[in-house]
């Protein structure tokens, strides 16, 4: 995961100085992890590509502006954060509807308990859980990306645990079918 760091700044580092032949390479590296994270905020959507691919435009007509290239992840997740909820915001209604009416969960993750538990959280915890644990943000850096300070993103973290220890403890506990 380091030597993919180290990597990737090298990548920044020419495409900051107008080399455009690393950009095929940079995109192989960042497409998937910027669709996971479109993914989790929108849910399986149809508009996760349109929003991959903003983000991927705008990470290419702004690359010049990032002024440490250390920063890239968070930089990239925000724009991917920013992006996902610009179109939450413009399609909230039809996205809703069309949410309930499909069961967008597969067979795999209702047999995961982890998974379905995650799955019960408010959509910024779950966002905040998948940066902290999936993609090994620190705390300062999810609340740069969520533009939420740093406090709220510590007790959003800390009541989603206490949640989903409460769902797994009690989807745990074995029933009692015992007739009298």
């Amino acid at each position: 995961m380091e030597s993919e760091k180290v990597y990737i700044e090298l990548l920044l580092i020419k495409a900051q100085n107008g080399d455009h032949h690393v950009w095929d390479d940079l995109l192989t590296i960042v497409r998937g992890k910027v669709k996971a994270f479109a993914i989790k905020i929108l849910g399986h959507s149809h508009a996760i590509d349109d929003c991959v691919q903003e983000s991927l435009l705008t990470i290419f007509k702004d690359i010049k502006k990032l002024k440490d290239v250390k920063a890239f992840h968070t930089w990239l997740y925000r724009v991917v954060y920013s992006k996902c909820m610009d179109y939450g915001r413009k399609h909230s209604q039809t996205e809703e509807s069309s949410r309930e009416s499909n069961d967008y969960m597969t067979s795999l993750e209702h047999s995961l308990d982890i998974k379905t538990a995650i799955s019960t959280l408010p959509k910024t915890q779950q966002t905040i859980i998948f940066l902290f644990y999936y993609e090994g943000f620190i705390i300062t850096d999810i609340a740069n990306i969520l533009d939420k300070p740093a406090g709220t993103v510590k007790y959003l973290l800390f009541t989603a645990r206490e949640q989903l220890k409460n769902h797994l403890n009690t989807s745990k506990q074995p029933e009692n079918n015992y007739e009298y």
